[in-house]
């Protein structure tokens, strides 16, 4: 007889943004959800829309990911969701700030958000997954994980980390049915670069390089990508071609273009704005 048990999908930092929008495809695919966020009166109401819409369940754990205790429940949860066919490890957050200037502990944060904390639920979803010969992990890094970033350092450092984590153990993994992706966006229609000083005019406008895709576009290429059993998910051609320049390019025109990208144009305003560091999708 068949399993009546459904799908489930895990979406970390799914309150706004790149998360909401995986969020919603899975549950248009019917997956029920585990979503995390710290904003709780927002997320909970999303997640009464998705389960009204798609008549899912959707499961909310409030979790800020650096804290230890809510990172162990939802690790727990992780690891003992037997149908979790797909975790996406999506929370984070940025700052601009030259590094020397600002307070360690938000990077010993930042580090804890997007590294430790990841690998942890990766290394709880892992074994159930592997051993029904099925799952998906789709960790989130960001086109910043290709260069050095200045007035980002440790931001693009431990994207980096994530890049390179992501493709290792996806090369560990071939064979066994579960499939893991670097998903590495550029700049993305959400609030997450307007909170680090980014004026949307300016990038949610533009039509070069720097040309921002809604979120919806991302996780659909996002999706595809992961049916084609690819590692590294650059969304937009206008994205991949920047990638492509940045391998390209000699490394003084490099490290120019990287310095013009994140350059602190008002020293005073940037310093003010690192006090409200907000998550990424919260």
């Amino acid at each position: 007889m068949e399993s009546t048990i459904k799908k489930t999908a895990c979406i970390t930092g799914a309150t706004s943004g790149i998360g909401a929008a995986f969020a919603k495809k899975l549950a248009e695919q019917g997956f029920d959800l585990i979503i995390t966020g710290r904003r709780k009166e927002i997320i909970e109401a999303f997640a009464n829309n998705l389960s009204n819409e798609y008549k899912v369940t959707v499961k909310v754990i409030i979790a800020e990911l650096s804290d230890d205790e809510r990172l162990d429940l939802l690790s727990k949860t992780v690891k003992e969701t037997e149908n979790l066919e797909i975790l996406v490890n999506n929370a984070g957050f940025n700052n601009k700030s030259y590094f020397h200037e600002e307070d360690i502990s938000l990077y010993e944060k930042m580090i804890k958000v997007h590294n430790l904390a990841l690998i942890r639920l990766c290394h709880c979803a892992l074994p159930n997954m592997i051993s029904k010969g099925k799952g998906t992990i789709i960790n989130v890094s960001s086109i910043a994980a290709l260069v050095p970033v200045p007035v980002n350092s440790v931001y693009s450092a431990s994207k980096s980390f994530v890049k390179i984590f992501s493709e290792s153990i996806h090369l560990e993994l071939k064979g066994t049915g579960v499939n893991v992706q670097a998903l590495c966006p550029g700049m993305t229609i959400t609030d997450f670069h307007e909170r680090i000083g980014f004026d949307r005019n300016t990038y949610y406008k533009n039509k070069g390089l720097m040309k921002a895709m809604t979120p919806e576009d991302v996780v659909e290429i996002s999706l595809q990508y992961i049916k084609k059993d690819k590692a590294i998910c650059i969304p937009g051609k206008h994205n991949l071609l920047l990638s492509y320049l940045f391998k390209i390019v000699p490394q003084p025109l490099l490290y120019k273009m990287v310095s013009s990208i994140g350059s602190i144009k008002d020293k005073t305003s940037t310093n003010s704005q690192t006090n409200t560091v907000q998550k990424k999708s919260e």
